[in-house]
């Protein structure tokens, strides 16, 4: 064995939990390397304390492998990152070539004073962490699949209808972590939807969300009777990508546009609830959708819609907001980047805590679970919490979509959308301690700063670094309706 086999072997053992490096190899030939990350919402404590356990058995790994390629392999080459205006990838350091993290860009506005640790990472570290989530995934994702127990907390389901109603091959919902439609006994009641639960650090209360794919064509029934069902006297949708984008369809237009066509009917042939109150004697229609009234916040930069929808004889009001500043796979840049936040903001005091806000781009986990990481992590902000990390061992930002990843695979899908966590962070950080302007400070009367500081919300030097890609979800293939059935959500005849 060669001496980078057996420190990884070393690592893998102290893992696992094994006492040698011989027992590690024979676990690793008979299964792959189960995730270190408990099995469900019950054990998260520890979660947290097994992550941590893991990043650091991962970056001994690392520390071997690069030491002993180094060595073995390849003549020592030092990098220098410092050099402006040269775009690169990060160096493969299996290949010998080690990182100078004195001059790697870093999570920087001035000075660090008074800024926990975990926000003044230089990318690199960010990158590592980023990978070490996708290590994770990947391992929870072949437990669930080598697993007989359906119970198992991240079991799928392979029932064909299941998979038809899932907008992307690979973006599904754990079996035991998501939301149940209320049909007959016997009938699917699958949607692509995570119920999504983040506790409070100094209230210990809960703050829930659901996090869910676009509807598809054929599914709009499905997304409003969960609407109804999981929201309580008031519903709110967070929706964050246009219906198409690049020519491609990336979610059903499932809610009335404007006055003109107020209503969109829902029929009952489309949709067999299991609940006595969404039955209607009306010619079939099952449900309804109506506008209410529609505006456009500038502040926001969001179009809000008032609807009311009617199940059955029942009605609620549900608010509709629709932020079109942000593309897929990307990250919004400019003004849209503050009218995020001030959507984050909007959107939360339409409803109370226990109250989850549906939230939704396309898949449901990109910009879906950013958004969702940020609003929870800016709360945490605001109350003071963060600002009293100062163990370097210790970041919530990785914690926060670690635990929400065990919730609903993919959660904050790339590592361009993880970095902009941290940056949004550090600038709201930055703000609060007197280093940097606020937003509503330089829009104040009299304000003698015009713009909004460059390095606000930026990583120093970023343009040196290109955030590594990953590739474009693949669309499932859309189901066939039968002929003797309308698309749910049918504009009502006048």
């Amino acid at each position: 064995m060669g001496s980078t086999d057996f420190f990884i072997s070393s690592a893998s053992a102290a893992l696992h939990g094994l006492d040698t490096p011989q027992e590690a190899n024979n676990e690793t030939s008979r299964s792959p390397s189960p995730d270190p990350a408990p099995h469900g919402t019950k054990n998260r404590p520890k979660s947290q304390a097994v992550s941590r356990k893991a990043r650091r058995v991962i970056g001994k790994v690392r520390a071997f492998q690069r030491i002993a390629a180094a060595k073995m392999a390849h003549p020592r080459i030092k990098i220098d990152t410092s050099v402006p205006g040269t775009k690169r990838d990060l160096p493969d350091v299996d290949a010998g070539v080690d990182i100078d993290d004195q001059g790697n860009p870093r999570l920087e506005a001035g000075n660090t004073d008074n800024v926990p640790p975990f926000l003044c990472q230089s990318v690199s570290e960010i990158h590592d962490k980023f990978e070490d989530l996708e290590w994770m995934q990947r391992s929870r994702m072949a437990e669930g699949m080598l697993s007989k127990d359906p119970s198992h907390p991240y079991a799928l389901e392979a029932d064909p209808e299941v998979k038809a109603r899932n907008r992307y091959l690979n973006v599904q919902a754990w079996a035991n972590c998501r939301i149940h439609l209320r049909v007959p006994e016997g009938e699917c009641d699958f949607i692509n939807a995570s119920p999504i639960t983040l506790r409070d650090t100094v209230t210990q209360g809960e703050r829930k969300y659901i996090a869910t794919q676009g509807p598809k064509l054929g599914d709009v029934a499905h997304f409003w009777h969960m609407v109804f069902h999981e929201s309580t006297e008031v519903g709110v949708i967070v929706m964050l990508t246009q219906t198409f984008e690049a020519g491609r369809e990336k979610c059903a237009q499932y809610f009335p546009l404007d006055s003109q066509q107020a209503s969109m009917i829902i029929s009952e042939d489309d949709f067999d609830s299991s609940d006595e109150n969404d039955q209607q004697e009306d010619g079939g229609i099952w449900g309804k959708v109506t506008l209410l009234e529609t505006t456009f916040d500038p502040k926001s930069r969001s179009e809000i819609r008032k609807l009311e929808l009617t199940i059955g004889s029942e009605s609620k009001i549900v608010w509709h907001f629709l932020f079109a500043g942000w593309a897929d796979y990307a990250k919004p840049e400019g003004s849209d980047r503050q009218a995020l936040l001030d959507l984050i903001k909007l959107s939360a005091s339409k409803c109370s805590s226990d109250n989850p806000r549906v939230v939704h781009c396309s898949a449901g986990v990109g910009r879906t679970g950013t958004f969702i990481a940020l609003d929870h992590l800016l709360r945490e902000l605001e109350s003071g919490q963060l600002l009293q990390v100062a163990d370097p061992e210790i970041d919530p930002v990785f914690e926060t979509v670690n635990q929400m990843r065990e919730q609903r695979m993919m959660m904050v899908y790339n590592e361009m959308q993880m970095q902009f966590i941290y940056e949004v962070l550090r600038e709201q950080a930055d703000a609060k301690l007197g280093k940097l302007p606020t937003h509503n400070d330089l829009e104040s009367p009299g304000s003698q700063t015009k713009e909004r500081s460059t390095k606000m919300a930026k990583l120093t030097d970023e343009s040196d670094y290109q955030p590594a890609s990953k590739p474009e979800l693949e669309a499932a293939p859309d189901r066939v309706l039968t002929q003797t059935r309308s698309w749910p959500g049918t504009p009502e005849s006048d």
